[in-house]
């Protein structure tokens, strides 16, 4: 019994070990942080080393929104069509596009952990609205960096949420002026809101999402070691128009 208990521990031990770990960030704070983002889409996979685990991708760039097309080759964690998750490997085949949030080193870097969004093979009216709207939001962001100096972008949850969405998703009437707000926080140590700050707001129903926030929210705490005051953060909403109607989806985002 004790070496199948053993047996069981070392196993355990394996497995955690193994298991891919990402640093998970909201979609505004890695596009500060990127030095390149923009859609993608995979033209070729080859050239794969079975010792490193790693081949490389060639692609073409649809659409920049921050950093140079300076590159045309992507390395890519795994081997072709055999990725494993647990080392943060990731598949990516020919045709297949993205919204890709990348960091380099002199050379560009893809693994499971790399911040981003698989498109469809073809763009549809739904997409290009919500692409249209995130260009808003990053052009915002690159225009106001000094604004969020010191301080870091981090998620919120809702903490009394019953149904499928949160409470901001249930606002009725609202007609946003832009797609996006951003909030600066204060909050105690409950991780719950102090103090409220608008930075940029939706221009409707922004009383009613300032009381939401306020009562309903529970908000990650920051965790980079260059933030010096963990109790204050930006939180960044988002509306997802093509959400409208779909039962399980937010239409206002806090990410």
């Amino acid at each position: 019994m004790k070496k199948l208990s053993l047996l069981l521990f070392l196993l355990l031990s394996i497995i955690k070990v193994s298991a891919c770990k990402c640093v998970v960030e909201t979609l505004a704070q890695n596009y500060l942080s990127s030095d390149f983002v923009g859609i993608i889409k995979i033209l070729k996979v080859y050239d794969q080393n079975t010792e490193q685990r790693t081949y490389k991708a060639d692609i073409e760039f649809e659409k920049v929104y921050k950093g140079k097309t300076t590159f045309k080759t992507m390395n890519v964690r795994g081997l072709i069509g055999n990725s494993y998750s647990g080392a943060c490997e990731i598949d990516v085949q020919p045709n297949e596009r993205y919204l890709i949030f990348l960091k380099s080193d002199s050379t560009y870097t893809i693994s499971s952990c790399t911040p981003k969004s698989k498109l469809g093979n073809k763009p549809t009216k739904a997409e290009n609205l919500w692409l249209k709207n995130l260009g808003k939001a990053f052009t915002y962001l690159d225009n106001n960096k000094f604004r969020f100096m010191g301080l870091q972008f981090t998620s919120c949850y809702d903490e009394i949420q019953t149904e499928h969405v949160s409470d901001l998703s249930k606002i009725s009437r609202f007609k946003p002026k832009q797609p996006f707000a951003i909030y600066k926080v204060k909050i105690d140590d409950r991780s719950k809101i102090q103090e409220i700050t608008p930075v940029t707001t939706f221009g409707s129903k922004d009383d009613t999402i300032e009381n939401i926030l306020k009562t309903n929210m529970i908000v990650s705490t920051p965790t980079s070691f260059w933030i010096p005051n963990q109790k204050e953060a930006l939180l960044f909403l988002f509306y997802n128009k093509e959400n409208i109607g779909k039962p399980y989806d937010e239409v206002i985002s806090c990410d």
